[in-house]
């Protein structure tokens, strides 16, 4: 049997300190280094913006003297008839639409509204006629196409069998002939009855 003597002792090693004086006041001079680094950089980051800020300032105040002066120039000139005249344009067609979209919510002065003239216009066909466009306003505006010009008398006489058109005045019939061997036409029917 052998035996191992361990000659090896651990108080024999020479001791290292490790948060010794000097150690840790070289550490202290590195976060206190590592510290104004850091405040150097950001102030020198906050006078780059406070540049920036003062350039866009002073931008601004001249863009404001500028909308003032043009202010001053084209204020006096006065307002431009053309764009009078469609500011006009535009309220009159939306008094229009406004009277239109109360009239489809009121039903154009009975309960059921607009559905029986649809309904009629639904019930209605004629062989080589075909609606393209349908308006309601003041008067119901219908527009389509025919083969041949004798259909269009025809098509309207049936929407007068009809009992929402029975007794209603057709105005303003239009055809025009279309390149492509039909006619176009557009005529008007008035929703109100005029009184007796």
């Amino acid at each position: 049997m052998s035996q191992q003597i361990n000659l090896f002792d651990a108080r024999l090693r020479p001791e290292k300190r490790h948060f010794s004086a000097a150690t840790l006041a070289l550490a202290l001079a590195a976060v206190l280094g590592l510290a104004l680094a850091v405040e150097q950089l950001y102030a020198w980051q906050n006078r780059k913006l406070q540049a920036s800020l003062a350039q866009t300032d002073a931008r601004v105040s001249q863009l404001r003297e500028q909308v003032v002066g043009f202010a001053r120039q084209f204020g006096a000139q006065g307002s431009s008839s053309a764009l009078a005249d469609e500011i006009a344009r535009l309220e009159a067609e939306l008094r229009l639409r406004r009277s239109v979209l109360a009239g489809m919510q009121s039903g154009a002065g009975s309960a059921e509204g607009f559905s029986p003239y649809l309904a009629a216009l639904a019930r209605q066909t004629t062989s080589g006629v075909w609606l393209t466009g349908i308006e309601i306003g003041g008067d119901l505006v219908i527009r389509g196409r025919a083969l041949d010009g004798e259909l269009v008398p025809a098509y309207i006489g049936r929407l007068n069998r009809e009992e929402s058109f029975a007794g209603r005045a057709v105005n303003e019939l239009r055809m025009s002939a279309r390149p492509e061997n039909q006619l176009e036409f557009s005529f008007s029917i008035p929703l109100t009855r005029e009184p007796s």
